[in-house]
Formats: C-alpha cells, sequence, structure tokens
C-alpha cells in the first residue's frame, strides 16, 4: 500500500505542475494578463525606465499581495530537499580528473597572522601592547 501511495503522490505532484491554476480556463484573457508580465525572450538587454516601466507590474508582484506572499514563504518555508531530494556534493576528482591530497584538508579560510584589529582596520592610535 506504502508503493501505491508513493506513486500516486508522485503523479498528482508532476500533474499538479502541468496543468493551469483551477479557474484559470475560466477567466477572462484580461485577468489573466494582470499576473503575466509578458518576459519576450527575443528583446534585448534593455532596462525599463522606473518611472515610466514599459509593461506593468503584474498585480502579485505588487503591493499587500507581494506582503502577504513574503510573509508566508517566511514563515512556512520551502522544504527544498523534498521539492528536488538530497543534491550530493560534488566530488572533485571527477571534476578534475584527479586527486590531490589538498582536496580533503580542512583549512581556515581565514589568515590569522596578527590579532583582529592591528591592522589598518582600526584607528592608527589603537593597538595591542605585550
Amino acid at each position: 500500500s506504502g508503493m501505491w501511495l508513493s506513486k500516486t503522490m508522485k503523479k498528482s505532484i508532476s500533474m499538479s505542475c502541468l496543468e493551469p491554476p483551477k479557474g484559470m480556463m475560466e477567466s477572462k484573457s484580461l485577468e489573466a494578463n494582470e499576473n503575466n508580465y509578458g518576459l519576450d525572450l527575443n528583446s534585448d538587454d534593455s532596462t525599463d525606465d522606473e518611472n515610466e516601466p514599459r509593461k506593468p507590474i503584474p498585480a502579485w508582484a505588487d503591493g499587500s499581495p507581494l506582503n502577504q506572499a513574503i510573509l508566508h514563504q517566511y514563515h512556512h518555508p520551502v522544504n527544498t530537499d523534498q521539492l528536488f531530494g538530497l543534491i550530493p556534493s560534488p566530488k572533485l576528482e571527477d571534476i578534475f580528473g584527479k586527486s590531490k591530497p589538498r582536496y580533503f584538508k580542512r583549512t581556515s579560510s581565514a589568515v590569522w597572522h596578527s590579532p583582529p584589529g592591528t591592522k589598518s582596520t582600526c584607528s592608527p592610535s589603537y593597538s595591542f601592547k605585550s
């Protein structure tokens, strides 16, 4: 029974991504366009003037709906492991074709030649005295 449930869930998840949202087919084309920015794949890389954009901002990306969506996503974060599965760490040998001892050595990402604050990041009058 577990296998059937797993297959059913996978099918419903994959099919739901391909279907338009409920009510979308019945809605007027004007309403559909309010939420469609209409990206043009043939457009150049020029940017819009902020005061006079060429296309209106979609309804879902402006004002209260956007704030609500951001708050919902913040308080209910998406489980990316469930969506994409666990991603294995890349093996450097596979990428570069050979193995080196430094691939396996863990080192500090910082350089600690002197105590913090003794270099130019602090005012010149401050220094550590020994």
